[in-house]
């Protein structure tokens, strides 16, 4: 049985911990209301940008000069006929510490699923997060690389980060010829959960342009093309800016969860032991008591 000396000692480290983790859940809620006015900023921007990039979709691969020779830089996006199957993307945001529940280890989880599912291809990864980037590091498979990493930027992404992922991603996509580049991630979905997401950022697919367009015809200044190939890559930016900050609010959301969960465990596990050590404290006193009874009965014997 464990001395009172040593529960008192445990109760200490556990209240202590417990503490730590009040502070941890207050930091994490105080950061997660800029992180959420961030990322509902950023929504409407990547939104337009979408509908803008759907409405020249058409205008652009109908364009005369563009059915000469082979695919050009605007029918990448759309249709990469000229993509090389045996070489895709994989872009991975996770976060950069633990203490988030299962936040890291879903991602982690559907990173190797997708692994698993084109071990036979060549996969250029793009690791944004300390866990993401050495977990994969660790995996040292003959075709799997990691092209750019990212670490340390939650939780303050800027749109930088972004540019410069978007970049990579691009430059890859274009000299390689990856015939696609999937993104997972976690979205945020409310305070108290996160959503996996998975899905192909590249080729595009414009679900805006399945909506009704009016049959107007306008004159574009410069030029389809030249508007084209501007908004394009300020869409894949715009879009990986969306995604850093919904990861980055649902990395925060997680993390308070984690932490709120954890301090009430602390504080039962508290409770549990304080109950302990009175129990061990009335067995001494009681213990005392017999031996003075014994004692005062063996005198009078």
């Amino acid at each position: 049985m464990q001395s009172l000396r040593d529960i008192r000692q445990n109760i200490k480290a556990i209240r202590s911990t417990q503490q730590i983790m009040q502070t941890m859940k207050m930091i994490s809620s105080a950061r997660i209301r800029k992180a959420q006015q961030a990322m509902d900023n950023a929504r409407p921007f990547a939104k337009k940008m979408l509908e803008m990039v759907a409405d020249l979709k058409q205008e652009v691969l109908a364009f005369p000069a563009l059915q000469e020779g082979e695919e050009t830089w605007a029918e990448r996006f759309f249709v990469n006929k000229t993509g090389d199957p045996s070489k895709i993307g994989l872009i991975v945001i996770t976060g950069d510490k633990g203490l988030t529940g299962s936040f890291n280890a879903v991602i982690l989880r559907a990173a190797v699923a997708f692994l698993k599912e084109h071990q036979d291809q060549e996969i250029s990864v793009f690791c944004i997060g300390k866990k993401g980037r050495d977990f994969i590091s660790r995996l040292r498979h003959k075709n799997i690389h990691i092209v750019y990493e990212s670490v340390g930027i939650f939780p303050k992404v800027t749109y930088a980060h972004a540019e410069l992922l978007g970049e990579a991603v691009m430059k890859e996509f274009f000299e390689k010829k990856l015939s696609a580049v999937t993104l997972i991630y976690n979205d945020f979905k409310s305070m108290g959960s996160q959503r996996l997401a998975q899905y192909e950022v590249l080729p595009f697919t414009l679900q805006a342009e399945t909506q009704k367009k009016d049959e107007t015809e306008f004159l574009f200044e410069p030029g389809v093309k030249e508007i084209f190939r501007i908004l394009v890559p300020r869409l894949m930016k715009a879009n990986m800016y969306r995604v850093l900050l919904e990861s980055q609010a649902a990395n925060l959301a997680a993390t308070m969860n984690a932490m709120d969960a954890a301090s009430k465990n602390a504080g039962e596990l508290a409770e549990a032991l304080g109950v302990t050590l009175n129990k061990v404290r009335q067995a001494g006193i009681t213990n005392e008591i017999l031996d003075i009874v014994n004692g005062a009965e063996a005198l009078n014997s």
